[in-house]
């Protein structure tokens, strides 16, 4: 199994950004934890688009929407629309730190109007993959059970996790707020067809794996804005609280868009 990554210098530059943010996270340092998740972001982006215009003849959008370069024209988007969601999802300084305001503490970071339009431009970032997987087909075609399976796992993970749950009940790992609802609900069902159409496109292992390892990283997030705290949680460390998890589930995404762009 051979998994092609960009060319240097991008994965480096988003190695060591990423390094930072977590350092920054780990030391509650707001400045380092909003520059270095941008600078990561920047350098996957960068390195799709570095690629593709070595394979594009131009950017004009009549180049760009024909069949042949269609796949990796998507791709491109993907990334894009992934980098504005990253910035969006950035908490506010309020937020970071937890502290209150002087009109009592903010909305949760997320109710945030900042934090639902950071998912609409995930979701379409997912919608881009999509577009990119099945614009570029195996020789035998769309493995429809591959991708049943796929699906199928989704759900029961989702299910079994309790993501979707809307009530305080007993040992819930998720709380999502009933506003939220049908937003989170239209985003797990375009990544789990996102995951889905990888796992049933790919010629090798390069899409599967950059696809769950997104998937994974939204679960690291979706418990980081929604799961149900522990009292007293992380009290006595000078991190940020939850960086820990936090680290793990931007190790995944990290990695996944740098090997998504490796696709192109």
């Amino acid at each position: 199994m051979v998994i092609q990554l960009p060319e240097s210098p991008y994965p480096l530059s988003l190695g060591v950004s990423l390094a930072l943010l977590i350092l920054s996270e780990a030391n509650s340092f707001y400045p380092g934890s909003t520059g270095f998740k941008i600078a990561a972001a920047l350098s996957f982006l960068s390195a799709g688009i570095n690629a593709a215009s070595a394979k594009l003849p131009s950017w004009q959008w009549a180049t760009i929407t024909q069949p042949e370069n269609r796949y990796t024209a998507a791709l491109v988007f993907g990334l894009a629309f992934s980098v504005v969601g990253d910035i969006l999802l950035i908490p506010s300084k309020v937020n970071y730190y937890k502290k209150p305001t002087s009109n009592g503490v903010e909305k949760p970071e997320g109710q945030t109007p900042r934090f639902k339009a950071g998912v609409f431009f995930f979701a379409l970032a997912h919608i881009s993959y999509i577009v990119a997987f099945v614009s570029k087909l195996p020789q035998g075609g769309f493995r429809w059970v591959d991708g049943g399976l796929a699906l199928s796992f989704g759900v029961l993970f989702t299910v079994w996790l309790g993501i979707l749950n809307t009530k305080p009940t007993p040992g819930a790992r998720f709380l999502v707020p009933e506003d939220m609802f049908g937003l989170v609900t239209a985003y797990i069902v375009i990544i789990m067809s996102m995951v889905a159409s990888a796992t049933a496109t790919d010629e090798g292992w390069q899409r599967i794996i950059g696809a769950w390892s997104f998937m994974i990283s939204d679960i690291f997030v979706a418990a980081d804005t929604f799961g149900v705290k522990k009292n007293g949680e992380n009290k006595k460390n000078k991190g940020r609280k939850g960086w820990k998890a936090r680290s793990v589930g931007w190790i995944a995404y990290f990695g996944a868009q740098l090997v998504l762009a490796g696709c192109i």
